[in-house]
């Protein structure tokens, strides 16, 4: 399966990325975090048709990562599947523009 590396930006003194079109035949993976980053935390939005995102959830749990600065986060590639778009939010406003990447594997 093929992977790729896409980018999304969280602005600064924002708490949310501009959208990422993922695809629907793609999952996210993994995400890639900055070398400065304000949030501890972070959550996704998805949308299935790109314009309505809602928050994404695991079962009954809103899905949410514990983060670092210049980290490659390992994600649950089930949680994302069948999503079009995603935002990625961080816990906290971002003192400054942090772009996180964010890697996308191919489903069958």
């Amino acid at each position: 399966m093929l992977e790729k590396v896409q980018s999304t930006i969280i602005a600064s003194g924002q708490t949310k990325s501009a959208e990422l079109r993922t695809g629907y035949r793609t999952s996210v993976v993994a995400i890639v975090t900055p070398a400065a980053l304000t949030g501890t935390a972070l959550t996704f939005e998805g949308s299935l048709d790109g314009s309505t995102f809602v928050p994404v959830y695991n079962e009954a749990t809103q899905y949410s990562v514990n983060v670092s600065t210049s980290r490659y986060v390992a994600l649950n590639a089930a949680v994302f599947q069948g999503l079009q778009s995603i935002k990625v939010v961080s816990g906290s406003s971002e003192a400054a523009d942090r772009t996180i990447q964010v890697v996308l594997k191919e489903i069958q």
